[in-house]
């Protein structure tokens, strides 16, 4: 049994991983911690907490976490996932979840019980785990893994400008960008750390129809609610990486670090690296992309994939999304 703890800004992506370790019988989600990014923090725990019910995973608690970043400005992604992170559709849990019990003192209750025993994956900004860094600075060294959607990959040798690479083009890595102090913290710190960005991510845009499908032909709740929230958010990718014929496409970007932990043999490419901060001048955004190591290299060195095989991980969201309830 693998013992999760989900951070999650709880989009359009976010959900649909939400649904895979739901269903997954050899993961107890032992709590699911709410960040801005996607929307609001607060909206992102009600969010998660619809998604859970919708699975009938009415077991998983949902605890409100970081609402604003540590030092920056906050900003979000309300044309991508719409102003209330589910394509504006208005969804609500029959309860909304309240703002105590905070998630990051749970989350280091949670370390201290089942120490060594911790998968955690950062579905979003990484500020509740730069503030549990705070409280506890051996966080990493304790968790049994750290599974984080950010970076921008592992850079070319000397290159100055990682962010240039056209994968980019919808948004180069929010992640980390919305709160760039918390992902420098985390980087900063030893552990079995994965970050699995946008540099894979967004090597992988489903059809849409792949989604109405199934939720066509089985009726089942939660492929139903995928195809529900995100017809704006295909929109928004469809319209960022033109198809052939205007075929309609959407990213399915946190399922990709949702894979790669529960299944490790899906990941085809990976280096293990240190993390530097580069600067875009023009747009005065900063990021984290996998630099290869200098002679005598004291920074932590954490793996950043870059390759995943992505026929399996859409074959394993489908097996799930035509499963019939309940998935426990």
């Amino acid at each position: 049994m693998r013992r999760v703890v989900v951070d999650t800004d709880t989009g359009v992506d976010d959900a649909l991983a939400l649904m895979l370790l739901a269903a997954d019988p050899e993961v107890e989600i032992l709590a699911v911690i709410s960040v801005f990014g996607n929307t609001t923090g607060e909206r992102a725990a009600d969010n998660a907490r619809y998604v859970l019910d919708t699975c009938g995973r009415t077991d998983v608690p949902v605890y409100r976490g970081a609402d604003v970043p540590i030092v920056q400005e906050l900003r979000m992604n309300p044309g991508i996932h719409g102003e209330d992170g589910f394509g504006n559709t208005g969804l609500r849990p029959a309860r909304s979840v309240p703002a105590e019990p905070r998630g990051v003192p749970i989350l280091l209750d949670l370390v201290d019980r089942y120490e060594g025993e911790i998968d955690y994956l950062a579905l979003g900004p990484q500020t509740n785990l730069a503030v549990a860094l705070e409280a506890e600075p051996e966080l990493l060294t304790r968790l049994r893994s750290t599974t984080i959607v950010g970076t921008l990959g592992p850079a070319l040798y000397h290159d100055t400008a990682p962010w240039e690479d056209r994968r980019f083009r919808v948004s180069r890595d929010p992640n980390v960008s919305f709160d760039i102090d918390a992902a420098r913290m985390v980087a900063r710190h030893q552990g079995d750390v994965t970050w699995c960005g946008p540099y894979v991510t967004r090597q992988a845009l489903v059809p849409e129809d792949f989604f109405l499908e199934i939720a066509s032909t089985t009726g089942f709740a939660p492929a139903q609610l995928i195809t529900e929230i995100s017809r704006d958010y295909a929109g928004f990718y469809s319209r960022s990486y033109p198809q052939p014929e205007g075929r309609r496409v959407m990213g399915i970007n946190d399922s990709m670090a949702v894979a790669s932990l529960l299944h490790p043999e899906l990941v085809t490419g990976a280096v293990m690296r240190p993390l530097e901060t580069f600067l875009d001048e023009e747009t005065g955004d900063r990021f984290l992309a996998g630099v290869h190591p200098v002679k005598d290299e004291t920074r932590p060195i954490h793996r950043v994939i870059f390759d995943m095989d992505f026929d399996d991980v859409l074959e394993r969201i489908g097996e799930v999304l035509r499963r019939p309830l309940p998935w426990r």
